[in-house]
């Protein structure tokens, strides 16, 4: 059983009192939580003094939202890269202490100097911002994470020859994502389906997967194979091998969709699936579906309800391509933007090592010549403490480019990445190039500013466009250049400000922009959000006769979405939303309650008016996860008719104690834990919290490799008669590897006996109970009462009533333990022995 009980004290008188203290640090450490007295406004030292507070507490919490002084448990991310849960210890202000356990957890260097020492040498605070100064410590307490963004350098690289990490096992896995919908209305019926599969296995850390799409829009079905691949780390060469059809992610060149060979530096595998700082948002004006594409594949497709989305840790196929956004509603109105590349390369530098890949392009359009042998090869270096540098060359039979990029960041806060490239397309004897620039920077503690721009000349080509024969227009029609800008504002006062624009413009004048704004603030009894979404496109540049001077229409197409959204909590996990929307000459209001019943059920049930036209739609939805699959079930109804989706998501391993299902998708790095034989017992991994199934086993769905993971179960979650020797283990998993976590389990059957003699009296207090080999067990309490910690299912009891006097006690308890109380009861006689 957990230990905790153990580790009670007793509460000092004064915790007993009611305490300030504790409701500001409460409030100040909770998402979205506003405290009573806003920033500036101070505190009343009366008060604190009143109730025997240190009004030094004031000067504590008046400046901004802070982590309090000592250990917490918080996410980590380092470079974008999710890490899981980690024992974070913060000083007296707040600060980060990069402690030898932190910077194991984040795979970095160790500096040898020392800020503070601690009681202990892992309690130490090491000097990592002096050997490493460009280093940005992004700290949010509100949602209990701690985000670093390091330079390459300072990344500990996997110490291959040590043999530290776990490696080998196998096992079979299918990860699958099934969603759809139903609409039927008086103009017809539309009805599509969707499904993303994933198969392969891993044996000897070798990784096989093929993954694959498959799309019925209103009967017509298609399937689209994005990739069938073998991979694995090879320690000798400090590198990442894969071959078969892969998708190239050489920094340099867009993504290609390839059939042959690629290798990488090691440090791109220390990337988990999905983990990169790609965002996507919008509106929704109804129920939709978004599907993403990049270098012309699906990699997402999801159903989203009415209102604002936000999609983030997308499968990237690559860094260097942009995102291809469509929003389809399910009466088919469709709605598209592109999210350009250069907006999410972060601030996370390439890693450091050689690319290189070869082979023949898959994907070719129809009137292209056959696909050509692409061979690219590059590499990247770090040039002292705060920059690093890359050069690559792509070539082909009638095509070459060539490209370069410099990373750097400017007085510890500014990170700056700009690429270059040239190309030569022989066949047509066109040359061109472009050049893109990104800018990050937290210009404040609560301030984040991200600009790009990129443009390129008219003879600029890609691989996939060389060869084409040069059509009229072909060239004025091209991108010209693109720019995005994003800022975010946290004040505590003031709310949560987002703010995110792309431009991208043709050399024929046509432009195209979108604009995502959102404003959000907690209030004390509501949260309050704004949000608007405006997509323009459409100008073209026209000649004006008369003058002969080059004008501009106006804006052919203004999509403007703009919603006010209040939330009202209602206690627990229940809330009322209500909010009001306009687009165009369009209104609606609606109203809606959602819940989330437990970690299995929540639901989301609403009204929805449309002002303009006085029709009313009514909406449902329910998500449910019972512990090995997810799903979603949602209805909506209308004047027009009737709207059904659905949605399943989770994945299966086959493996050598059986099949296990995971309510999440497998990774290419993941394991099997066990739990004796228990069932529903509550597991925290990484990845998330898992159930075991009926044979006690459930899958962890995803580690990181090459740094240690926590995997601890959850003993509330347990039986009460079931004790386990250590509830935590920790592993180190090397790419590929699947690992087996077994928690030893001890079944204890407690029984509380009332013992009598042959007369029906109680056996006397005090006396000595033996078992069958003689050995002391325990003594009668009153009443005859005998207490058994660890009760066989059949026993002999000895009971020394006297001193010349001892009788038989022998119990047969029921067969079936009943495993959710303490202890069972029984009843016995003494027989004379």
């Amino acid at each position: 059983m957990s230990n905790l009980s153990n580790n009670r004290r007793a509460a000092p008188s004064w915790a007993c009192r009611p305490s300030l203290l504790v409701g500001v640090a409460t409030l100040w450490s909770l998402p979205g939580a506003v405290p009573a007295l806003e920033l500036g406004e101070g505190f009343d030292l009366a008060a604190l003094t009143t109730h025997g507070i240190d009004p030094k507490v004031s000067d504590y919490f008046r400046t901004a939202a802070r982590f309090r002084e000592g250990v917490q448990v918080v996410g980590l991310r380092v470079n974008g890269n999710p890490l899981g849960l980690v024992d974070a210890r913060f000083d007296a202000q707040g600060q980060l202490c990069f402690t030898a356990d932190l910077l194991d957890k984040a795979g970095l260097v160790k500096p040898r100097a020392l800020v503070r020492e601690g009681a202990k040498a892992e309690q130490g605070c090491h000097d990592f911002l002096a050997d490493f100064p460009t280093t940005m410590v992004r700290l949010r307490p509100g949602s209990d994470e701690v985000a670093l963004v390091v330079p390459t350098q300072s990344l500990r690289e996997p110490q291959w020859e040590s043999g530290q990490f776990a490696t080998g096992g196998a096992a079979g896995l299918f990860n699958y994502d099934v969603q759809g919908f139903d609409s039927h209305s008086r103009s017809g019926t539309s009805q599509f389906v969707s499904a993303y599969t994933e198969a392969g296995f891993n044996v000897g850390d070798w990784i096989v997967r093929s993954r694959q799409y498959y799309v019925s829009d209103n009967g017509k079905a298609r399937t689209e194979h994005q990739s069938a691949f073998v991979q694995r780390d090879i320690a000798a060469l400090q590198s990442t091998f894969q071959a078969g059809q892969i998708s190239s992610n050489n920094p340099l060149f867009g993504g290609l969709q390839l059939s042959g060979v690629q290798f990488s530096p090691d440090g791109q595998s220390r990337v988990p699936a999905g983990s990169n700082n790609a965002v996507v948002e919008g509106l929704a004006q109804s129920q939709s579906r978004i599907e993403v594409r990049q270098s012309g594949a699906l990699i997402h497709s999801t159903l989203v309800p009415q209102g604002p989305f936000r999609l983030t840790g997308l499968p990237l196929l690559n860094g260097t391509s942009d995102l291809e956004v469509s929003v389809i509603d399910v009466r088919g109105g469709k709605r598209s933007f592109v999210v350009p590349a250069a907006s999410f390369a972060g601030a996370a530098p390439a890693a450091p090592g050689y690319y290189f890949s070869l082979g023949k392009v898959r994907e070719q359009a129809a009137d292209a010549a056959p696909p050509p042998v692409v061979a690219m090869g590059g590499g990247t270096w770090g040039l002292g403490r705060d920059s690093s540098a890359g050069f690559g060359l792509l070539s082909t039979e009638d095509y070459w480019s060539a490209g370069g990029t410099l990373s750097s960041v400017f007085f510890q806060r500014v990170s700056v990445g700009a690429r270059h490239n040239q190309s030569r397309d022989s066949l047509n004897a066109i040359s061109g190039s472009r050049s893109s620039v990104s800018v990050s920077s937290p210009v404040h503690a609560n301030i984040d500013l991200n600009l790009s721009a990129t443009t390129q000349t008219q003879g600029y080509r890609e691989v996939l466009e060389a060869g084409r024969p040069v059509k009229s227009g072909d060239l004025d029609s091209r991108f010209k250049n693109q720019y995005t800008a994003g800022v975010s504002w946290l004040d505590p006062t003031l709310g949560a400000f987002s703010l995110g624009y792309t431009r991208g413009a043709q050399f024929d004048g046509q432009a195209a922009e979108h604009l995502f704004a959102s404003w959000n603030k907690s209030f004390r009894y509501a949260d309050v959000g704004l949000i608007a979404d405006s997509q323009v496109g459409g100008t073209r540049a026209r000649r004006d006769v008369d003058t002969g001077d080059n004008r501009r229409d106006s804006t052919l197409d203004d999509d403007l979405f703009v919603r006010l959204q209040v939330s009202v909590p209602l206690g627990g996990d229940r809330r009322v939303s209500s909010y009001v929307s306009r687009r165009g000459q369009q209104s609606r209001a609606g109203s809606a309650l959602t819940e989330r019943v437990n970690d299995y059920v929540n639901y989301d049930i609403g009204v929805e008016r449309d002002l303009s036209a006085r029709e009313q739609t009514l909406h449902g939805q329910l998500n449910l996860m019972p512990r090995f699959t997810r799903m979603g079930l949602g209805v909506s109804h209308d004047s027009q008719g009737s709207t059904y989706s659905g949605q399943l998501q989770g994945g299966v391993v086959a493996h050598g104690g059986g099949v296990t299902f995971s309510p999440y998708t497998v990774q290419d790095t993941f394991g099997i834990v066990s739990v004796g034989d228990i069932g529903a017992a509550r597991i925290s991994t990484p990845h998330g919290p898992v159930w075991t199934d009926f044979s006690g086993q459930a899958v962890i769905p995803g580690l990181p490799a090459y740094t240690d993971s926590r995997i601890e179960v959850q003993t509330q979650s347990l039986p009460k008669k079931v004790d386990l020797k250590n509830g935590t283990k920790v592993l180190a998993a090397s790419r590929g590897s699947v690992n087996n976590v077994a928690f030893d389990v001890v079944k204890v059957r407690r029984m509380l006996v009332t013992g009598r003699d042959e007369q029906g009296r109680p056996l006397p207090q005090g006396a000595s109970v033996f078992d069958k080999n003689n050995r002391f067990l325990t003594s009668v309490v009153g009443e005859g009462m005998i207490f058994l910690n660890d009760a066989n299912d059949s026993q002999e009891l000895r009971v020394s009533v006297s001193q010349a006097a001892t009788c038989l006690l022998k119990l047969t308890p029921g067969t079936q333990p009943d495993h959710d109380k303490f202890y069972e009861t029984t009843s016995a006689v003494c027989h004379g022995g």
